[in-house]
């Protein structure tokens, strides 16, 4: 077992560990807030999700936040996240069986928030772009508040960002703009149905390679106010960190700072 290895030959056992589910672990559903005792709010949800979710809700962990309200709507909305039981088991099991210490359990979306609220932007609010080999995320948050969450099928390998001298990838041309579009409509969405301030603000987590690259198709060519969201500038860190690094472990880094907006 690689993990087990890991912590044997590091020394690491009783050392915190802190785990961020991938999206394909859980599924989040938004609904209308049960009109229910706090109480009884969890079996009110489980009830309300029961059709909404591919496994039995019976056999989840749920957990829920609250929505920010939004002015076309009078009901109070909840954001709520579930998980099949067997799938934590699973990972709790694992990292016991490592004699390392589970301290947190969190998700990508409120991991990825824990970074932005470190960002200067945070009050008047700023979207984080964080890009894997094939697939992203893009959130919106301001001042803690998560506005918007939006997977999205385009990674940095689609964009050709290693092709970027000579422009020839019709391929990558085409993922280039969707990207692009996909940030400019999340930004009209929070907008319009929230009725906030406009959030122009684009914090890009590093890529392992061809970050600059990628901020230069943003800003030259789609207009799209974006910069680097460097990790080593507002993590206190005894270390410089890499791209590749950050790129790996941003998650990751921003579930140790579950409370660092508190």
């Amino acid at each position: 077992m690689l993990l087990r290895d890991f912590v044997d030959k590091h020394d690491l056992a009783q050392f915190d560990c802190y785990l961020v589910l991938t999206s394909d672990n859980y599924r989040r559903v938004n609904i209308e807030a049960p009109a229910v005792a706090i109480s009884e709010m969890s079996d009110a949800i489980r009830w309300k999700i029961s059709d909404l979710v591919d496994f039995s809700v019976e056999k989840a962990a749920i957990d829920f936040f609250e929505v920010p309200a939004s002015k076309r709507a009078s009901s109070n909305m909840l954001e709520v996240v579930a998980s099949p039981l067997e799938v934590i088991t699973e990972f709790a099991n694992k990292i016991d069986r490592t004699g390392l210490n589970l301290k947190v359990i969190d998700i990508q979306e409120t991991v990825l928030r824990n970074l932005a609220v470190l960002l200067p932007e945070n009050q008047r609010g700023v979207a984080v772009l964080y890009l894997q080999e094939s697939s992203g995320v893009i959130l919106i948050q301001k001042d803690g508040t998560i506005y918007l969450s939006r997977n999205i099928d385009i990674g940095y390998k689609q964009l050709g960002l290693d092709l970027i001298s000579d422009n020839t990838d019709s391929r990558a041309n085409i993922e280039q703009n969707n990207l692009a579009l996909e940030i400019q409509r999340s930004l009209d969405y929070v907008e319009s149905f929230y009725g906030i301030p406009p959030i122009s603000g684009v914090a890009v987590i590093p890529l392992s390679a061809y970050t600059q690259e990628l901020l230069n198709i943003l800003n030259s060519s789609h207009g799209i106010t974006a910069r680097v969201m460097d990790l080593s500038a507002i993590v206190d860190c005894d270390i410089l960190l890499d791209d590749a690094t950050q790129s790996k472990c941003a998650p990751v880094i921003g579930a140790t700072l579950r409370f660092a907006g508190e």
